[in-house]
């Protein structure tokens, strides 16, 4: 899959029941993608999911394990689970670099976009 341009990225907690995402304060002068690929070793196929971005602030969200939701035009994902959370690297700088690496056996599978009447919905 070529890289595709992420419009919003969500976070909540590992353990959070509800379908709430806090949105990430991503910059929009910066280059904010994710990528998706497989790859093979030793225990077989797994899915190896990239995502890049620059955000505005810290979110003390991200600096324990949880689950993140990235928003595309048409579709978005969702990465970590109960069981399997995601857990990114936040750097700091003037801007703080967002990355994660999130291996699964399965291949992510994109959700389609649901219609909203008020477009501000997320």
């Amino acid at each position: 899959m070529r890289q595709k341009l992420i419009l919003r990225l969500g976070v909540k907690a590992w353990n959070d029941t509800s379908g709430f995402f806090q949105e990430l304060p991503l910059s929009k002068t910066s280059p904010r993608t994710i990528d998706i690929t497989s790859k093979e070793d030793d225990n077989g196929l797994y899915w190896n999911t990239k995502l890049s971005a620059k955000l505005l602030n810290d979110v003390p969200l991200l600096h324990d394990p949880c689950i993140i939701k990235v928003r595309l035009r048409d579709s978005y994902y969702i990465l970590g689970t109960e069981e399997l959370p995601a857990r990114p690297l936040v750097k700091e700088g003037d801007l703080l670099d967002f990355t994660l690496e999130y291996k699964s056996k399965s291949r992510p599978q994109a959700i389609k976009k649901v219609l909203s009447i008020a477009p501000g919905c997320y």
